[in-house]
């Protein structure tokens, strides 16, 4: 994803929102606890993955930039 595309943006935080709302739920019944870890820890992944690479891609952006301006 950019970082301009707000439509993915929104989409992401829907999904990762209901997914916790879903952990939540499993939770509170006690029922499939081994779903609901899995299921944090795989938003938890995307979520990590999603930055760094966020992080990298405004590095280059930088870099190019700095590049350009000398």
């Amino acid at each position: 994803m950019e970082l301009g595309d707000s439509r993915s943006w929104i989409f992401y935080y829907l999904i990762c929102f209901v997914a916790l709302l879903w952990i939540g739920f499993l939770f509170t019944q006690g029922v499939m606890l081994w779903v609901g870890l899995l299921l944090a820890l795989v938003v938890l992944g995307f979520s990590v993955i999603l930055f760094i690479m966020l992080v990298m891609e405004l590095s280059k952006e930088k870099a190019h930039k700095e590049r350009s301006e000398s």
